[in-house]
């Protein structure tokens, strides 16, 4: 009989996962225009971006020290703290050093608070539905990255002005966010015999991961700027039907597994991302980008949570927390150099260049994958 996966502690992991990283997605696919705001530079925007992302990088780091010392749930709490405490400062930061500044302490709660709340999630799920069940975890994370977008861009308004509303919601969140964090259970940590070492192969994965979010950081970090520079309205419900896209591809992501096997799925996965970031360069109006968040959303909804359980397949279970930031690793890396390097794209050769650039990027990726994936 097939161990059961959605049960009430499961589910409320998941609410978690997307408590913690709605904080991110609120703020982050918007950062480009309040960079502008600030300053009048798209790259002082790309800095934002940037300085949250290696921070939280930086704090990932530490993870297995960390975990050696502190229980999953504690850390969880000190990172959604340090979170809050960023909210707060966003809200009274005038000038362009204090945001910065605080935004470096939100990377470091968004580096651990996710990185706990997705092991904590993990751990609940039964070995025998491992797979399946870190595709719902990312969904979490995936779903709050698409309506994120949605909200903040409702919130900011046509001429994108309401910045402190946003910044409020962003601390009414992470204090709920917080409050729940007291009823999750988890006294898990590192505990790894110090001769054994550590495998390199979730890094090389890790690697190859990389070159999917440094790509996909140009959808993520300047679509909206984009859309806006094009003239057309609130592309919200680009993220929002990736997100409803992706969701429903998890409950079928273990058959089209099975069916394809993870090497190939991985590559044709790829390709169809490259495909559909490639044709945002050329989307006229708002229906095409729209459709276009089909594809996109099947092909980052089943392609990432492949990386992310291939990563974790890398370790024993003690150290779920260690492998999921490995993965995290891929993402801060990816999203948060892909701020900068696309941002100066973007003001030298314009908006265009970058998806097809982004759109090559993936099919050198396609590739190289294929040979660590027969090498690992």
């Amino acid at each position: 009989m097939e161990e059961r996966l959605w049960t009430k502690k499961y589910l409320f992991s998941l609410l978690l996962v997307f408590g913690v990283n709605m904080g991110y997605a609120l703020l982050n696919s918007v950062m480009a225009i309040y960079g502008s705001v600030l300053t009048s530079s798209s790259v002082v925007g790309g800095y934002m971006i940037t300085v949250f992302t290696l921070s939280a990088l930086f704090i990932r780091l530490f993870i297995k020290k960390l975990n050696e010392k502190i229980n999953n749930k504690n850390l969880l709490i000190i990172g959604l703290l340090l979170t809050i405490i960023a909210a707060i400062g966003y809200c009274f930061s005038k000038n362009v050093y204090l945001f910065l500044l605080f935004r470096i302490i939100h990377g470091l709660g968004f580096g651990i608070s996710l990185t706990y709340a997705t092991a904590i999630s993990n751990e609940y799920v039964p070995a025998s539905r491992l797979s399946e069940g870190v595709g719902f975890t990312s969904s979490a994370n995936t779903i709050a990255n698409a309506i994120g977008p949605t909200i903040a861009l409702a919130i900011l308004g046509k001429k994108y002005t309401n910045f402190i509303s946003l910044f409020l919601l962003l601390l009414v969140i992470s204090l709920i966010t917080f409050c729940f964090s007291f009823f999750i259970k988890s006294s898990t940590k590192s505990n790894v015999d110090k001769k054994e070492k550590q495998s390199y192969k979730g890094i090389i994965i890790c690697m190859v991961f990389f070159l999917a979010t440094f790509s996909q950081g140009a959808v993520n970090n300047y679509l909206t700027s984009y859309t806006k520079d094009l003239g057309l309205g609130n592309i919200g419900l680009f993220f929002t039907i990736t997100a409803v896209v992706t969701f429903i591809s998890r409950f079928f992501s273990k058959r089209i597994q099975d069916f394809f096997g993870m090497r190939k799925l991985s590559f044709i996965l790829t390709l169809i991302m490259a495909a559909s970031v490639f044709m945002i360069s050329l989307i006229k109006n708002e229906t095409q980008l729209f459709l276009l968040a089909i594809p996109c959303g099947l092909a980052t909804g089943l392609l990432f949570p492949i990386f992310n359980y291939r990563i974790i397949q890398t370790v024993n279970a003690s150290q779920f927390a260690f492998a999921t930031s490995i993965y995290y690793c891929g993402l801060d890396i990816g999203y948060g150099l892909s701020a900068i390097a696309w941002g100066y794209v973007v003001q030298y050769f314009g908006y265009h260049v970058i998806y097809v650039l982004a759109a090559l990027l993936l099919i050198v990726m396609a590739m190289i994958d294929q040979i660590v994936y027969k090498k690992i």
